[in-house]
């Protein structure tokens, strides 16, 4: 059963770790085809679906990083649905410019 399109953000914070594509999040939605669900989640909210759960990962990491310091790079990646550290390493340093190192030491 397809979901309303303003649960989308709650369904993708939910569901973070498990959604790892659009493909994946339009199936927790309900959605049977991607396309379709990206063409209604950018009318909704004017961003389309993969750079919002970059900014959903990012926030995510942001979060555990200032309130659960004592958590290792690689707990941190699978609570954001990344392999490992060095994936979390490279996808950090893409998105934000900073290595979640940086993020740590307050750099």
């Amino acid at each position: 059963m397809k979901q309303p399109m303003e649960q989308a953000l709650r369904v993708a914070r939910e569901k973070l770790k498990e959604i790892r594509t659009v493909t994946e999040w339009a199936e927790k939605m309900g959605y049977e085809c991607p396309k379709y669900y990206s063409n209604r989640f950018k009318r909704q909210y004017g961003l389309s679906p993969k750079p919002k759960l970059v900014v959903l990962r990012i926030e995510k990491f942001q979060k555990l990083i200032k309130e659960k310091p004592e958590l290792s790079c690689y707990e941190i990646a699978l609570q954001l649905g990344l392999e490992d550290e060095k994936v979390l390493n490279k996808y950090i340093k893409t998105h934000t410019g900073k290595a979640p190192r940086e993020w740590r030491n307050g750099e």
